[in-house]
């Protein structure tokens, strides 16, 4: 049995001054969920404690209403177990596979039902608002009310704990579509009226005066259904799904695990056990340069790989799945010329094909067993912005509306076959993006036309032609423990540059009718400007921001659907200080909080989203043992305490380092 506890999170008390994290560790088994402080309300029993507990809670169902009895079902004609609870009625169907052996009643809809509301008759809005979700379903927008606060973010950050599922369609699973748009109503719990809208298995109320993580709650409708009769039936002018919806899963990747990191080329024998050490899936590797191999047409000089093939295999060897990444085009193939990281000349295509072909032929065998390759290198930046060897760009054209894009789709679509050819399992993935700031919000100021650049690949029809999304999140740190990837200034409007950048480019997909997993292969706290010998940015706490960074970095990305996360980069020689061994032996603090939570979650799967804003948290379960992971985020940097539910048979609490 598991009886509930309310410890406090004091920021001091886990030796951080600003910022906690938690992570718990608990059995998972068959249970029953009692609440002793609340002694009326009956005990959550099996299948629907698992279920309470793995997709919200609380703060998504409330307290049980009723002990698990059997109910008649006029939908299927038999009786079916079920419980209520404060906001949702949870029914067992055994001939489901998990987690759909438990259905959520749609309280939406039937509470509208039972006030007479029919909710396709009041309408549709006229069409998509800007920021907001469009659900062309039902014609209604999902919005947010104070910044990254409000009715699209809960909706966005809650969902059925189903691993297949992308973070849309968990959301889509838990609360169902909108059925009306948001207006002013009178909450019938207290008198008061809220701004209000309507969801098939839930109602949202906007509450200002709360604070941030409570600002959104969650009409009590198992109360309302239980205590009035209905007097209606349901709407049956546009019928929605009457069962918890499936989506479409978003493909993943099946051979990595979401812990990655890069070794840039010379590194890997100095690094690849502290790789291992810390159960990271795959390493980044930078890689194969096509100018080196092939300085003349048709001619291959293998011996300048000689040093990358020992890299490469020993990677192998280790059991770390290389990406590797190919990228510089030799000078007779330079459209751009001079420009090694530029574009190549369409009528080098051909030859660039054939080069692609031998190189997968001869590192897909083994000892090197390589199937992962990424084309360039941040191709979103233009030539003449960087020099012309530089290790990123240079595809982009500045003047251009889509900045290059349509031409890195077009050798996207010459260089996919002679891939697939030369090994049918290979994974091809777009060179990782900048994507520096949002086209669709620019900050003043400031030009985002790069931000175009992917479109311009998709129109090109290069989304036929790729196999992952791959995009770059770093963020600098300015002080303190505010969650600066959040904070950041030209992706704050969506949540952040780990998520606002795959928001962005969803959306972008989502026009083009392209679905691709996505990883972020560049990510790191950085110190700007910093170098190992200026100590400024590490004597005000910088390492210790940098550690809580990092965990939260891929645990978010987890729960979000990202495929992967690569730290940049696991080796020296510590750009802006990076690099979690930036000397041989030596390691900063975020590797060994690397080095804690990467065995700890090795081979665990993501369940649920605990929280949001303020105090976030996500679950994760590995065999028999549920793992809670919590911290803080303080916006102006201040300290934040928070208080967190356990169970009273949790078995372990850690701060970050273990």
């Amino acid at each position: 049995m598991n009886r509930y506890l309310w410890p406090s999170i004091a920021a001091g008390g886990l030796l951080l001054a600003a910022l906690a994290l938690l992570l718990v560790v608990q059995p998972v088994a068959a249970q029953e969920i009692c609440f002793p402080e609340q002694p009326t309300f009956p005990c959550l029993t099996e299948p629907f404690a698992s279920y309470w507990q793995g997709n919200g809670g609380l703060a998504v169902f409330g307290y049980p209403l009723s002990a698990a009895t059997r109910e008649a079902s006029a939908e299927l004609n038999t009786t079916l177990l079920t419980q209520w609870t404060e906001r949702n009625r949870l029914e067992h169907h055994p001939q489901n596979e998990p987690p759909y052996n438990v259905l959520l009643g749609r309280m939406g809809a039937e509470r509208l039902a039972q006030l007479g509301r029919d909710p396709f008759a009041e309408g549709r809005e006229s069409g998509p608002r800007a920021g907001c979700l469009w659900f062309e379903e039902t014609g209604h927008n999902v919005c947010n009310q104070s910044g990254s606060l409000g009715f699209r973010t809960y909706w966005e950050s809650n969902g059925l704990a189903d691993p297949r599922l992308d973070t849309y369609g968990r959301s889509l699973a838990l609360f169902g579509y909108p059925l009306t748009e948001a207006r002013m109503e009178r909450n019938p719990a207290d008198g008061q009226m809220y701004l209000t809208q309507w969801f098939e298995r839930a109602r949202f109320e906007w509450h200002p005066d709360k604070p941030d993580q409570f600002k959104v709650l969650l009409g009590l409708l198992g109360n309302e259904l239980r205590s009035d009769t209905p007097t209606a039936p349901l709407p049956t002018t546009a019928p929605l799904p009457t069962t918890t919806p499936q989506p479409t899963i978003t493909p993943r990747l099946d051979d990595l695990s979401i812990f990655g990191a890069e070794i840039r080329r010379g590194w890997v024998n100095r690094t690849v056990d502290e790789a291992t050490n810390a159960s990271l899936s795959w390493i980044r590797y930078n890689g194969i340069n096509w100018a080196d191999v092939e300085p003349t047409p048709g001619e291959r000089n293998w011996a300048a790989l000689e040093q990358a093939e020992n890299e490469i295999r020993r990677l192998s060897e280790a059991g770390l799945t290389p990406a590797v990444i190919i990228r510089t085009t030799p000078a007779w193939a330079q459209q751009v010329a001079g420009a090694t990281c530029g574009p190549i000349r369409p009528e080098a295509l051909d030859e660039f094909a054939d080069f692609l072909q031998d190189v997968v032929e001869r590192y897909s065998a083994a000892p090197y067993n390589v199937r992962y390759w990424e084309l360039g290198n941040e191709p979103d930046i233009a030539s003449g912005l960087v020099e012309n060897d530089s290790e990123f760009g240079c595809w982009g054209e500045t003047g251009d509306p889509y900045y290059g894009g349509e031409q890195y789709g077009e050798m996207l679509k010459v260089a996919y076959p002679a891939i697939k050819e030369a090994d049918p399992e290979a994974i091809v993935i777009l060179g990782g993006l900048l994507l520096d700031c949002d086209p669709t919000n620019p900050p003043a100021g400031k030009d985002c036309s790069p931000g175009n650049f992917f479109e311009g690949v998709l129109r090109a029809g290069g989304g036929a032609a790729v196999d992952v999304v791959a995009y770059h999140a770093y963020t600098y740190w300015q002080g303190g423990f505010t969650d600066w990837d959040t904070n950041h200034p030209a992706w704050q409007h969506r949540g952040g540059a780990l998520l606002g950048k795959a928001e962005f480019l969803r959306e972008v997909m989502t026009r083009y009718n392209v679905s691709k997993p996505l990883i972020a292969n560049e990510v790191a706290l950085l110190c700007y400007q910093g170098t190992p010998e200026d100590n400024d940015c590490v004597a005000y706490g910088f390492y210790d921001a940098q550690s809580i960074y990092l965990i939260r970095t891929y645990t978010r990305a987890w729960a979000n659907n990202l495929s992967g996360v690569a730290w940049f980069a696991l080796n020296g020689p510590n750009w802006q200080l990076g690099g979690l061994v930036p000397r041989e032996g030596d390691p900063v603090p975020a590797y060994n909080a690397l080095a804690f939570i990467g065995p700890l979650l090795d081979g665990a799967e993501f369940v649920s989203i605990l929280g949001s804003g303020s105090l976030e948290g996500y679950a994760f379960r590995k065999g028999s043992t549920r793992y809670e992971v919590y911290w803080t985020n303080s916006a102006d940097g201040t300290d934040q305490s928070r208080t967190v539910r356990l169970p009273d048979d949790t078995r372990a609490i850690y701060d970050m380092y273990g």
